[in-house]
């Protein structure tokens, strides 16, 4: 895999298990085969990765939090998340890894990405814990994505994606349900998008009725609509990502905290510093000092 230089921790721009790191699209390989893998230490990719763990067992730290690493568990991340994880034993599974352009062939609409639990949407556990019965089941499909890629063939990636939305479609079933009762479908979906939206424009967008108006609803109806599916407002969400990056961005550069707040478009360094306490219950240089070194 291909390391480009950055200012922070390590981001991999590109994946070249499949030897085409050029043109990189998709590509698939056994964990076993990459003694590389596990990186115990924070990185990030620029597309997306999938870990499909047929035996291991350790810690997955994504985002600041902790997971088990277990037998049959399957990890999302989506590009720009932070990870790293370890295991005791040798992982035995599968890595898949897809640029941007192949997710967004797979899902146009965001509408259809808010159906997928899995990527993208921030407070949604990012980990399906599998039973043996349905982990075996499920193997066939990877075995033919892995026949697909080595066999290099003509049409191959338009084979790949039918079974990979075949494998996510049947991991959603699995996938365990977050609405609450009573929640209509369309508050659960325009809260979803409202979710992909403030990944796409946390920095760029300025109070919530920006992003109403770009889901073309009322500010009311989007605090609505949050309200009912996650018992929280719509500022709350925009919140918690900026605290999110504020704390990629403390554990992760040198840079100093007054530059962070101004890179996260904080004008009042010391509003900055009571808003990530509010939060966090720690000043910014408290956290820095903590979690600098988070492997």
């Amino acid at each position: 895999m291909t390391a480009l230089a950055a200012p922070d921790f390590p981001t991999f721009d590109s994946s070249d298990f499949s030897g085409e790191a050029a043109a990189f699209y998709f590509d698939l390989v056994k964990l076993q085969d990459r003694p590389e893998i596990p990186r115990a230490f924070p990185h990030r990719h620029n597309y997306y990765h999938l870990l499909w763990m047929s035996d291991a067992a350790g810690t997955h730290m994504l985002d600041f939090e902790s997971f088990e690493v277990r037998p049959h568990t399957v990890f999302f991340v989506s590009p720009g998340q932070l990870h790293s994880w370890a295991s005791s034993v040798r992982p035995r599974g599968f890595v898949i890894n897809f640029s941007t352009e192949f997710f967004v062939q797979m899902f146009p609409r965001s509408e259809d990405i808010a159906q997928f639990p899995f990527f993208h949407i921030a407070g949604d556990t990012p980990v399906l814990y599998l039973d043996k019965d349905r982990h075996d089941e499920l193997m066939p499909l990877l075995h033919e994505m892995e026949r697909e890629v080595t066999s290099r063939a003509e049409g191959r990636f338009d084979i790949v994606r039918s079974y990979l939305l075949i494998l996510l479609t049947r991991l959603r079933r699995l996938y365990p349900a977050h609405e609450a009762d009573g929640v209509s479908p369309q508050s659960y979906s325009l809260t979803k998008r409202f979710k992909l939206l403030i990944e796409q424009h946390y920095l760029d967008f300025g109070p919530v009725r920006d992003y109403a108006q770009s889901l073309h609803v009322t500010e009311r109806q989007l605090n609505d609509a949050v309200k009912r599916t996650l018992g929280k407002t719509a500022g709350q969400l925009v919140h918690e990502r900026l605290i999110l990056e504020a704390k990629r961005l403390l554990s992760n550069t040198d840079m100093a905290v007054a530059e962070i707040a101004f890179q996260l478009n904080f004008e009042d360094f010391a509003y900055f510093c009571r808003f990530f306490k509010k939060h966090t219950q720690l000043t910014p240089g408290e956290f820095k000092k903590r979690y600098s070194d988070p492997v």
